[in-house]
């Protein structure tokens, strides 16, 4: 079995692993640079646009969040072998970040990205994960003693757009929607 497996998935997909990041990467380069940088190639299959980034593909995994930050009556009311914890999540925030904000700015176009789907998981997610959103936002800021220069949830910016539009198949989140349903490699 490979280590990994490259998959397209909408960058909205996929949850956050910590609380901050920092406004430019480990290289010295910018977040907001690399971001301009990212271009939007053809789409295939359910995605009208490819985003194309100046960085390696992101690695993701299937992982189940901890009890603490789940929704406790959505977890005891689901259907046996149904995990509503477990979404996919990367540790690559600064990365993520740059993808979500280049696929609220081709909105309404369903976005995905290349990723690198990871088939297991050494424990570095559980050490590293302290999100308070469930992974669905992160603060930015230029270090982490610094005050954030902003607090990004896609959702703040996709969903009042999405409940405004009448879009073909429930537009950008229900993409989104699949794409996080999508519990195995081979589904997606």
């Amino acid at each position: 079995m490979p280590i990994y497996e490259e998959k397209l998935v909408s960058p909205f997909a996929i949850r956050f692993t910590q609380e901050h990041i920092r406004t430019t990467f480990r290289d010295g380069r910018s977040v907001e640079a690399a971001i301009e940088e990212i271009n939007q190639g053809h789409g295939t299959g359910n995605y009208d646009v490819i985003l194309r980034a100046p960085f390696p593909p992101i690695e993701i995994l299937r992982w189940c969040m901890p009890r603490q930050d789940a929704d406790l009556a959505a977890e005891t009311n689901c259907p046996v072998g149904v995990r509503p914890r477990e979404h996919w999540f990367t540790l690559d925030n600064r990365r993520l970040f740059c993808l979500q904000r280049a696929a609220v700015a081709a909105w309404p176009r369903r976005c995905a990205a290349v990723v690198m789907i990871l088939y297991a998981d050494p424990g570095t997610v559980r050490k590293k994960y302290d999100s308070a959103s469930a992974g669905f936002a992160v603060s930015v800021a230029h270090s982490y003693d610094d005050i954030p220069v902003m607090r990004w949830d896609w959702r703040e910016r996709i969903l009042p757009l999405e409940v405004s539009a009448v879009t073909e198949n429930h537009g950008v989140l229900g993409t989104v929607i699949a794409d996080d349903r999508k519990r195995t490699v081979d589904a997606l």
